[in-house]
This record gives structure tokens, sequence and C-alpha cells, in this order.
């Protein structure tokens, strides 16, 4: 282990820990302290907040157990068990305590044919508000079955379930740098077989109308005319990062595309502060299946096809968005 490496979670994982136990020993509190704030301001979401603390803080301690047996059995684990435990049951609190579900639109991908690619899928998500992730994941996972390779942002090493778990999972952790950046996702594109995905949002960030504008803005800045103009009106997504999905599909010739668009959970189709919590809401997920035949794999014909197929999933999001209003106050007087 890296000197770097142990003097982060020397720092992470106790002060993580603590800040868990703290919630747990004081949650009959903090209870009641919610029910009496929900009362004052007829609404439930105070106690709902504290049940997600208490749950998140009982599902990353067991999973922390979890990850310590598997360490201790070497080779012998089965990390993508771990995987599935995790999104299952972080799903399962979703729906019982915020009423947050998955939709998955009607002619979606079919889970036979996603899972049955004979190279695996490269799947390209749409990125939009805190909690969109693991929403994803658990489709990928659940629902079509797949063994989830996963491109995550440097910063999350920070959170110690990821950071420990990283050390044996196909996960690679991208920074700054763009250059390693695309050879490490091209590492973990290598040998993607049948049933395996490898997960990778092109845009590098979440949504928002302030983004959009600085990523047009740095997009004119750099001199990519012609880009700016295929993109300018894509109102609800960010340019594509084009080097990343480019590195992946050069090192996976024979896997298929699985393109995944999808609402958000704000009202507008942009994303939400962390802290303003989804409730009585469906993240509707539409997903597309592209043919390993059908993708460039030259970097020449990469950008413009990655534009075309995301000038798509913005003509998504703008029509679905519009149909779904916000969250309808009167679900949560009664929740």
């Amino acid at each position: 282990m890296s000197p770097v490496r142990a003097a982060r979670r020397l720092i992470t994982i106790p002060v993580v820990l603590g800040w868990h136990l703290l919630v747990l020993l004081t949650s009959p509190v903090l209870l009641v302290f919610a029910a009496l704030a929900g009362i004052a301001t007829r609404s439930s979401l105070p106690a709902r907040t504290v049940m997600v603390l208490v749950a998140y803080a009982e599902l990353e301690l067991a999973a922390m157990v979890r990850i310590a047996r598997l360490r201790a059995l070497g080779g012998d684990g089965d990390w993508q068990e771990l995987v599935g435990w995790f999104v299952e049951s972080t799903y399962a609190v979703t729906r019982r305590v915020l009423d947050v579900a998955v939709q998955l639109e009607n002619g979606s991908a079919r889970q036979e044919d996603v899972s049955g690619s004979p190279a695996g899928v490269v799947v390209l998500a749409r990125h939009c508000g805190p909690g969109d992730s693991l929403l994803i994941a658990w489709l990928l996972v659940v629902h079509y079955g797949l063994r989830l390779r996963v491109v995550l942002k440097s910063l999350l090493r920070l959170v110690p379930v990821i950071d420990l778990a990283g050390d044996a999972l196909p996960f690679v952790f991208v920074g700054a740098r763009g250059l390693d950046a695309r050879s490490g996702i091209a590492a973990l594109a290598r040998g993607l077989e049948r049933g395996d995905g490898l997960l990778l949002f092109p845009e590098g960030q979440n949504f928002s109308p302030r983004r959009w504008g600085d990523a047009l803005r740095k997009l004119a800045a750099s001199g990519e005319r012609l880009r700016l103009r295929r993109l300018r009106d894509n109102t609800k997504t960010l340019p594509p990062h084009v080097g990343g999905v480019t590195a992946a599909l050069a090192a996976a010739p024979q896997a298929s595309v699985l393109l995944l668009a999808h609402t958000g959970l704000a009202g507008d189709g942009a994303d939400r502060p962390w802290w303003r919590l989804p409730l009585h809401q469906d993240l509707t997920i539409r997903t597309m299946l592209i043919p390993a035949a059908d993708v460039p794999r030259d970097p020449g014909r990469t950008s413009p096809w990655l534009d075309q197929k995301w000038t798509e999933i913005d003509a998504w999001v703008q029509g679905h968005a519009a149909e779904r209003p916000f969250s309808d106050p009167s679900r949560d007087l009664t929740g």
C-alpha cells in the first residue's frame, strides 16, 4: 500500500466510523426532534432525513465488515456479490424511506440482449444529481445482471467503502490528468466478456445550467467550433468528453454500447443540491443498445458519433422533463 493511501485511510476510516456510530447512538433523540420538526412544518421530510442517515450508517458499517471478511479470504471471496448486496440494500432503503423508484421506460433494451452481448457492453450514462449513480448501478447489476467495471472520480476515495473495495473490484479512479484517465479506462475495458459492463459517465460531472454554460464557453475558448455548433442546442446535457469514450471503445473492439438517459430527480431535468432529498418520485430511465458493428472505433469518427448520440439523449430528457412535474408537496403531508 502506498504511503499516500495509508495516510488517507488513517484519517477517513476513523472519521467516518466515528460519525456513523454517533448517528446510530443518538438516533432515538434525533428521531424525536425530527418528529417534532415534522409536526411544526407539517412535513415528513425531517423524519425521513434522519432515517436515511441511520440507514446509510448501518449499510456502510455492514459493508466495511463484509469487506474485511473478503480481504481476509484473499482471492476466494465473491466481490461482485458484495456489489449486488450493496446496491440492492441501498435501493430498498430508497424505496422504503423516500418513495423513490427506478422506472425503466417501455422500449428500452431487453435484459437478455444486454447481458447476452458476446463481448460485454460499454455503458455511457447521463449524470445528473447526487444518488443517481447508485440507482443506475442497481439497474445495471440487478435488472440487467451485469458484472460492473466502473470509472469513478478520485475524490470518491474519501469514502472508505469505495476506497477499500476499490483495491479488489474493477474500479478506475480518475483525476484531472486526461492521459492517465484514458490509460486507466482502456485497461479497465480490455477483456470485457459476456455479462460484463463498463460504466462510464462521459459528461464527467452532474448536469446543471451553470455547468452547461461553462462547458460551452470552454468549447468556444478551445477553438472547437464544430463541436460547439453540434452541441449548443443541447440544454439538458453537458458536452461529453471524447477521450475516455474513445479509449474504452478502442480497447474493447467487440463490445456493444448501452446508452442510458434519465430524467434526474429534479422536476426540470437538472441536478439538485445534495441536501435536498427527493421524495415520492421516479427516476425514469431509457436505455438503448447499439450493436458492436454499429459503433465507430476510429478516434476521428468517435467524436461526431458521440455528439450525435448525446444530442438524442438530450432530446429525450427535454421531452420527459417537460412532462414530469416537480414533486407534489401534498404527497409529503400524508407520507
